[in-house]
């Protein structure tokens, strides 16, 4: 019998700032000025947004990672543990804190970013007595050949301490694609993606087409289908989970609240169709608020929602 673990679920990366500026629908010309209806001011990246959300449903997650020593990263750690968060985050004396500035969030976004310290802790600086104080890890920003080789060192290391292991592997900025994702995804337990990847990395047209091909490499694929909701398989088992109905207020972060959603689930036993549908119900929520976070449920709230609908 394995002994209790101090933390649910361990997170890499610290995540960085979101400043979301609406109703914002060109850049002011030198010399000029716009005014906006609101300017709000969030913590942002999918792990920390995913951290938040998993702390709200009473699971007990750990984030570990690098912020600039500035006001920002001490924003991020104080938000994460005022909502029940534990870190493990370092102060870097080099790079600021990586902040994000979201235009036109109500429509399609765009988006001017400074990466900062994201970019600068990596699957290798995770303490490995990390490994031992979790029964999960969550992983994100799989790069294709540039970090390949550290994916794989990780994810076969989080194996042999006998964790599961989930990834959102996001968006490859090079185009290339990289079928490397094959070799590491079998070390795997949960797999995330969203339409757009999936597509890209299996090369499919047809999007049930490519959960197939990801569902014969990992135990459970999901795919991330925004307002339609999210397509997941087990074995030769697939479900198709609707969005719920809810107003648009912001997208930032569905997809991360998803994932909160779908490991509640996961790691509390339940099946497929139950996690698939904690997963859509909190990605729905999260659009109700600005900011990544600030719509989430709390886990009254979820299955209030979820008895309702």
């Amino acid at each position: 019998m394995q002994a209790e673990k101090s933390y649910d679920v361990l997170l890499v990366g610290a995540g960085n700032i979101d400043i979301v500026v609406s109703g914002c629908n060109a850049i002011p010309d030198a010399g000029q000025e716009i005014r906006v209806p609101n300017i709000s001011f969030h913590i942002g990246g999918g792990t920390a947004l995913s951290g938040l959300g998993m702390a709200k449903l009473g699971m007990r997650p750990m984030i570990t990672g690098l912020v600039g020593d500035d006001y920002c990263g001490r924003f991020i750690i104080d938000e994460l543990q005022r909502y029940g968060v534990a870190t493990d985050i370092a102060f870097s004396r080099t790079q600021s804190t990586g902040i994000s500035i979201a235009f036109n969030p109500e429509t399609d976004r765009s988006f001017i970013t400074h990466d900062g310290t994201v970019t600068a802790f990596t699957l290798n600086d995770v303490k490995g007595q990390l490994l031992s104080e979790v029964r999960h890890v969550h992983i994100t920003g799989y790069n294709g050949r540039s970090n390949h080789e550290e994916y794989m060192t990780f994810v076969k290391k989080a194996k042999q301490a006998n964790l599961t292991v989930s990834m959102d592997v996001g968006w490859d900025e090079s185009g290339e694609w990289y079928d490397g994702i094959f070799e590491v995804i079998p070390f795997v337990d949960v797999f995330f993606c969203n339409e757009l990847e999936a597509l890209h990395y299996t090369r499919k047209s047809d999007v049930k087409e490519a959960l197939s091909v990801f569902a014969a490499h990992v135990p459970v694929a999901v795919i991330k289908l925004g307002e339609q909701g999210a397509i997941a398989a087990s074995g030769r088992t697939m479900l198709h989970q609707p969005a719920y109905r809810v107003t648009v207020v912001d997208t930032t972060g569905a997809g991360d609240s998803f994932n909160a959603g779908y490991l509640y689930g996961y790691l509390n036993g339940h099946d497929l169709k139950s996690c698939l549908n904690f997963g859509t119900a909190c990605g729905s929520f999260s659009v109700t608020n600005r900011g990544g976070n600030a719509g989430f449920p709390t886990l009254p709230e979820l299955t209030a929602f979820l008895a309702e609908n």
